[in-house]
């Protein structure tokens, strides 16, 4: 080797280690850079994302997000866990599934679902039906989707309303699109579903038997994979500034918006004359005992290998006024 290699190669390391773009550079606050990948369905939780997008915030706080669009909770979560994306909006239960799976994940903000009003399930019984009251439900078929957030708001709504275990009976149709459309004709007997297809199926004949706006059972949360979290806890911070400052936007000119509910958030046009979503909370974490709550439900059902606190599953000190 040429003897000013050795000169050469020392000073090519220095200067990587003082280059401004070096990893090893972050601010005090972990963050490496300011970009961020950052998955969405195409769901009336994630408006505040969709306005901020639009309107520039993310760029106002110096941040880089690359949205990245899934068809399914599935892809999306299958996403987190191969590092394709860095944080997402889902539910307290897939965080603890992903964290179930090996992939450490937490929560930094709950989405929708401060209040029971926001983000509202349903169980409603066919336009057909005579089953009007929960005790009617009794050993009938209620149509879900399994392992999942309808699950658990389906059993914990009948098991308030008195019915046993062994009286709550399910029927697995993954689809919500498909769930609706089987129940508003007559094909399957009962359903849990989300709004905005829960108050069209209302309008359209469907008998709400109950629902969980007084017992408030979910929540949508926004979420990060632990490694991001480590590195880029400013990044976070700033996201949730602008969702905020989104959020703050659409609370006092929801109508300029519903537009973009139909475009973004496959609300279909003709719930717009029943459908209204007027408010989202600003950036907090979720309640202790809501967490708990679906750990706990998930270790019912096996779908755990061990007891998640919550403290494993939330990150704090990262909204915009900590």
């Amino acid at each position: 080797m040429n003897w000013k290699n050795f000169l050469i190669i020392p000073l090519l390391l220095l200067l990587a280690l003082l280059s401004p773009g070096c990893a090893g550079n972050a601010d005090n606050k972990g963050n490496a850079d300011n970009k961020m990948k950052f998955g969405l369905l195409p769901i009336v939780d994630n408006l505040p994302f969709f306005v901020a997008e639009e309107k520039g915030y993310f760029q106002a706080e110096g941040l880089d997000v690359e949205f990245i669009q899934f068809a399914s909770a599935l892809e999306r979560d299958s996403a987190v866990q191969a590092g394709e994306i860095d944080g997402t909006l889902g539910d307290i239960l897939a965080v603890a599934a992903l964290n179930n799976a090996g992939t450490p994940t937490q929560i930094v903000s709950l989405g929708l679902g401060e209040t029971g009003q926001e983000g509202r399930f349903a169980i409603l019984a066919s336009p057909g039906s005579d089953i009007k009251t929960p005790e009617q439900l009794k050993n009938v078929p209620v149509a879900i989707s399994t392992n999942s957030i309808i699950e658990y708001v389906t059993d914990n709504l009948l098991l308030e309303q008195g019915l046993k275990p062994e009286e709550i009976k399910k029927e697995a149709i993954p689809k919500i699109p498909v769930r609706y459309d089987l129940l508003m004709k007559d094909k399957i007997e009962a359903a849990c579903l989300p709004d905005p297809l829960a108050v069209l199926a209302e309008s359209g004949g469907a008998k709400k038997i109950i629902d969980d706006t007084s017992s408030n059972l979910s929540q949508t949360v926004i979420y990060f994979r632990n490694d991001y979290l480590d590195k880029n806890s400013g990044n976070v911070t700033k996201l949730l500034k602008a969702y905020a400052r989104a959020a703050a936007e659409i609370n006092q000119n929801p109508e300029n918006y519903w537009s973009l509910l139909v475009e973004k958030a496959s609300v279909p046009q003709e719930a717009l004359g029943v459908f209204r979503m007027d408010h989202y909370p600003a950036p907090r974490l979720p309640e202790k005992e809501q967490v708990e709550r679906v750990v706990q439900w998930m270790l019912e059902k096996n779908l755990l290998k061990q007891n998640f606190t919550y403290e494993d599953l939330t990150r704090p000190g990262l909204l915009p006024q900590d």
